[in-house]
C-alpha cells in the first residue's frame, strides 16, 4: 500500500486553516493515541449497571417494535403511511452510506470521527426499511411486502433493499476488524477477539483493511445512487398519476442525501452530548455538517422551485391542479410541512453560530428528515388517487404503527451499537491524532547497519524489536532487507504503515508471525519481527 492509499497515516507540515470557516481544530490538542483508545472502549467497557439500564431500554424498544408489527391491516385500509416510512427509511440509509462512501474515498480527514456513527445510521435504516416493507404496497410496482411476482420492478426494489442492507452490513463490519481487537485486548469478551477474526495490526494486514473497506465504500456508493435514481426514474415513467417530470431522479437522489446528512447529525451531536466526546468530535465537525446541510438545502429548494415553475408555465390540467392541491387542498399539510421542516430550516445555517451550535445542527437535521418524508408521502398520495394527506383521517392503524415500529427499531439497534460496540473509529481516529498531534518521541540513535564483526544473521532465529515511529522501523527493516533478504519481516502498529509496507513488498513468501510478544497491546508503539525464511523460498 502507498502512502495515497492512506493519505493521512503519519505527520506531514499542515498550514493553519482559517479561524472563520472551521472554527476549531479538528482533534483537541489533549488527545493521543493512548486517550483516543480509553475514551472510545470506556464506553463499551462501562460499569455493569450503566450498561445494564441501556441494554434494558433496547429491549424495551425492540419488544415494543416486534409488537407494533403485529397489528393487523385490514383490507379497505390504505397503505400510505407504510409505503411512505419504506421510502423514507430508504431515503436516509442511501444518502448515510453514499456521504460515507464518498468521504471514505475522498480521503477527506474529517469523517473519522463521524463516519462509523454515519455507516452505523445507513445501516439501521436499511433495517428499519426491511422492517416496513412487509407493509409496503406501492401503486406503481405490484405485488405486496416482499412476496411480489418475480421479474416485476417491486421484485427487483424487493432484491435492492436485501443488497442494500447486505453491503450496509458489509462496509460496517469490515471498519469494526480492527476495533473488535483493541477491545478484546483491554478485557473485553473473547468474543470481540473470535471476531476480530485473529487481527495483529501487521502491515499486510492493513494494506488488505484498507483496500476491502475502500472496495465496500466504492460498492456502496454506486448501488445507493443506483437504487434511488432507479426508483425514482420507475416512478417518473408510470402510468399512475403523480410527478412524471424529469428532474424528480434529481430531486429524489438530492433529498435522500439531504435526509441522510440531516439524520446522521442529529445522532451524532446526541452521541457526542451524552458521552462527552467533544474532544473528538468537536464543533469543527458541526460546522462541517451544517455546511452540507446547507448546500443540499440549497439544492433540495432548487430542484422544488423549478418544479413549481415548471409546471405553472408549461404544464398540463393535471399539474397544475396538482400544484394547486398543495397550495390550498387536501395536499396543503404535506406540502407546507416539506417547506417548514425540508426547505426553510437549513437555510438558518447562514449564520456562523447556528453552524457550530449541536442543537440547532440536531434540530435541523432531524427536521431535514421529516421535510423527505413529507414530500414522499405527498409523491404517494397524488399516485393513490384517494385524495389522503400525510396522516389520512380514517386512522390507517397498521400503518402508523408500522412506522412507530420501525423508529422503535431503529432506537434499539442504535442503543446496542453503542453499548456493545466501538461507536467511533479507533483505527482510524489514531491516524488522524498521529497526524495532528504529533507524539513527543524519545530521541534515539538512527538504525545503522551492523558491522563488519558482528554476529551473522544466520544464526539468529528471530528479532523482535520497538520503535517510537514508523519512520524508524522502516528505516531498520530497510537496513535488514538489505543485508540478508531471506529473511521474513513483519511490521505491526496501531495504524496503517505505508513505509514498512514498501520495504517489505519484496518479500516473496506469506508473512506468518511465530511469536506472540509482537502485539501491540499498548497502542503506541511499533514493532517488528524477523524470522529466518526457509531455504527453498528464499528470494
Amino acid at each position: 500500500m502507498t502512502a495515497r492509499a492512506f493519505p493521512k497515516a503519519l505527520p506531514k507540515a499542515r498550514t493553519p486553516l482559517p479561524e472563520s470557516l472551521y472554527g476549531e481544530r479538528i482533534v483537541a490538542p489533549g488527545e493521543s493515541v493512548e486517550s483516543v483508545a480509553r475514551t472510545i472502549t470506556d464506553i463499551v467497557l462501562a460499569k455493569r449497571v450503566v450498561r445494564k439500564r441501556w441494554l434494558i431500554a433496547a429491549g424495551v424498544c425492540g419488544l415494543l417494535a416486534a409488537l407494533l408489527a403485529l397489528v393487523p391491516r385490514r383490507p379497505d385500509e390504505g397503505a400510505l403511511v407504510a409505503v411512505a416510512s419504506y421510502e423514507g427509511w430508504i431515503g436516509i440509509a442511501e444518502g448515510s452510506l453514499l456521504v460515507s462512501a464518498v468521504l471514505q474515498l475522498a480521503g477527506v480527514d474529517w469523517r473519522c470521527a463521524v463516519g462509523r456513527i454515519t455507516e452505523t445510521v445507513a445501516l439501521l435504516a436499511a433495517i428499519a426499511a426491511w422492517f416496513c416493507a412487509g407493509a409496503a404496497a406501492e401503486p406503481w410496482m405490484g405485488g405486496t411486502g416482499l412476496s411480489r411476482p418475480f421479474g416485476s420492478a417491486g421484485f427487483w426494489q424487493a432484491s435492492g433493499i436485501a443488497g442494500l442492507v447486505v453491503v450496509c452490513a458489509g462496509h460496517w463490519l469490515v471498519g469494526l476488524l480492527p476495533d473488535l481487537a483493541v477491545l478484546h485486548e483491554r478485557g473485553a469478551s473473547r468474543l470481540y477477539g473470535r471476531l476480530a477474526g485473529g487481527w495483529r495490526g501487521s502491515a499486510l494486514q492493513w494494506r488488505l483493511w484498507d483496500e476491502a473497506h475502500r472496495a465496500t465504500a466504492l460498492l456502496g456508493a454506486l448501488l445507493a445512487i443506483a437504487l434511488q435514481v432507479g426508483a425514482s426514474v420507475m416512478q417518473a415513467a408510470s402510468a399512475a398519476p403523480g410527478r412524471q417530470d424529469t428532474l424528480l431522479p434529481v430531486t429524489y437522489l438530492v433529498d435522500a442525501v439531504l435526509s441522510g446528512v440531516g439524520a446522521s447529525a442529529a445522532v451524532i451531536v446526541t452521541i457526542r452530548a451524552t458521552h462527552r466526546l467533544h474532544g473528538l468530535i468537536t464543533r469543527r465537525h458541526l460546522d462541517i455538517l451544517a455546511r452540507l446541510i446547507l448546500v443540499l438545502g440549497l439544492a433540495s429548494l432548487y430542484c422544488h422551485a423549478t418544479t413549481i415553475l415548471a409546471v405553472l408555465l408549461s404544464g398540463d390540467v393535471a399539474a397544475r391542479d396538482t400544484v394547486a392541491r398543495g397550495f390550498h387542498g387536501d395536499l396543503a399539510p404535506a406540502f407546507w410541512t416539506v417547506v417548514v421542516c425540508g426547505l426553510l430550516p437549513p437555510q438558518l445555517f447562514w449564520l456562523p453560530h447556528l453552524r457550530r451550535s449541536g442543537l440547532a445542527v440536531a434540530g435541523v437535521g432531524t427536521l431535514a428528515a421529516v421535510g423527505a418524508y413529507a414530500d414522499r408521502a405527498m409523491g404517494l398520495a397524488v399516485a393513490l388517487r384517494d385524495g389522503a394527506v400525510l396522516v389520512p383521517p380514517s386512522a390507517d392503524i397498521a400503518g402508523i404503527a408500522t412506522l412507530a415500529g420501525s423508529i422503535a427499531l431503529f432506537l434499539a439497534g442504535l442503543i446496542l451499537a453503542l453499548r456493545t460496540l466501538p461507536i467511533v473509529s479507533i483505527a482510524q481516529m489514531r491516524a488522524l491524532v498521529i497526524a495532528h498531534n504529533p507524539p513527543v518521541t524519545p530521541t534515539g540513535p538512527t538504525p545503522e547497519a551492523p558491522a563488519a564483526g558482528a554476529v551473522p544473521l544466520a544464526r539468529v532465529r528471530s528479532i523482535v524489536a520497538e520503535f517510537a515511529s514508523a519512520r524508524t522501523l522502516a528505516v531498520a527493516a530497510g537496513l535488514l532487507r538489505a543485508r540478508d533478504r531471506n529473511l521474513r519481516l513483519d511490521a505491526l502498529g496501531p495504524v496503517p504503515i505505508p513505509e514498512a509496507l514498501e520495504v517489505l513488498r519484496p518479500a516473496v513468501v506469506p508473512i506468518r508471525l511465530r511469536m506472540g510478544a509482537c502485539r501491540c497491546r499498548d497502542g503506541t508503539t511499533f514493532r517488528f519481527s524477523a524470522v529466518e525464511a526457509p531455504a527453498a523460498t528464499a528470494a
